[in-house]
């Protein structure tokens, strides 16, 4: 009857989630399981104490840094004699329902973040059914979660319980603790699965899909020349209607890379095109090239080494693949931490202007 209970909670828990996630939020609402190991501190050796455990989980963060959970957990634990050092096992369960506190988010805001570390703080009600003891816990513990994608995350997960005397079948007149370390995964509801390393879709000039480069290339074309000018330097005088009639010198591109990566995508090459095909109708024209990466992720060191091979790695294409002379390019990239976008992803780029 009891089991019965936990199944129709668990499934309208589920539901009620789902229900709620249809909203679309940036905070989701998520659930967690967990498969790991158990140690009951006791009278015996270390590894006599260690006995499987799990975890399911359901919850919400209200915000970047500040969530919360309602967890059950437990299998079975492990309990030593002090007069024998052998140990025995015992079944329980565990109903808590945790703050959490994303420490990553906290030192500094950035959604996109591969790897965030959370603070787990937490009461529930924990069950021994060999013993028949019932107990009020308290849990603190820390959850390393690595972003797959939008969607899912990879976990594990540390935490520290406390329980009330007796828990483990015995009584030695103090509180009764065991040690919880478990892996697993986060499904985050209605974030959809954009791998985290791809360029963002966010950003309109950065193409993924054949459909969107299609889109694009008939936007061009509707395009009138007036409507990309960057530079007006020529003025032609049409002597038979005295009217003037500009010429239209400057063009502006970008090139987008996915997390780290320094190589050019064919979603990318359009691109590239649109700078090729501007300085061969123009052969005076000259262009800049200037590299980026974004600050959200690695080290200082490493987004100026990343901004440097991305610059470098445009202008080889324009030169190698695309005969336009090094002469006529000027090839350079962020000196410190500036950054041409305030979306933190869009600066993962090489921005070329030619005139």
């Amino acid at each position: 009857m009891k089991f019965k209970s936990i199944i129709t909670f668990l499934t309208l828990a589920a539901a009620y989630v789902g229900v709620q996630a249809q909203e679309m939020n940036p905070n989701p609402w998520f659930i967690q399981g967990q498969l790991g190991a158990s140690y009951s501190s006791g009278d015996a050796n270390f590894g006599k104490l260690i006995a499987p455990s799990g975890a399911i989980s359901f919850g919400k963060y209200f915000s970047p840094v500040w969530g919360a959970r309602f967890s059950i957990s437990g299998w079975q634990g492990r309990v030593g004699s002090e007069i024998t050092k052998k140990a025995h096992g015992f079944y329980y369960g565990a109903a808590t329902v945790d703050g959490l506190m994303n420490l990553s988010q906290l030192i500094r805001k950035y959604p996109e973040r591969l790897f965030d570390v959370n603070v787990i703080a937490g009461i529930g009600f924990n069950r021994a059914f060999s013993s028949s003891v019932s107990s009020f816990m308290g849990r603190l513990g820390l959850q390393g979660s690595f972003q797959m994608n939008d969607a899912l995350d990879f976990n594990i997960e540390v935490t520290a319980n406390g329980v009330s005397d007796r828990w483990n079948g015995r009584d030695d007149h103090s509180i009764d603790t065991y040690f919880n370390l478990g892996l697993g995964f986060t499904y985050k509801f209605r974030t959809g699965y954009k791998c985290v390393t791809c360029i963002s879709k966010e950003y309109p000039e950065m193409l993924y899909t054949e459909e969107e480069v299609n889109e694009m290339i008939n936007q061009q074309r509707a395009k009138t020349v007036e409507k990309i000018i960057q530079k007006t330097d020529t003025v032609v005088i049409n002597s038979e209607t005295a009217s003037s009639t500009k010429v239209v010198r400057g063009i502006r591109s970008h090139v987008g890379f996915g997390l780290a990566k320094t190589n050019i995508e064919e979603s990318q090459v359009l691109n590239i095109l649109a700078i090729v095909d501007y300085m061969k109708q123009f052969p005076n024209a000259k262009a800049t090239i200037m590299g980026y990466a974004d600050n959200g992720t690695g080290s200082r060191e490493i987004n100026l080494r990343l901004a440097k091979q991305r610059a470098e790695a445009v202008a080889n294409q324009l030169i190698n693949k695309y005969g336009i002379s090094k002469d006529r390019l000027t090839v350079s990239s962020m000196k410190d931490r500036e950054q041409p976008f305030q979306t933190n992803d869009w600066n993962r780029v090489v921005i070329i202007i030619a005139n």
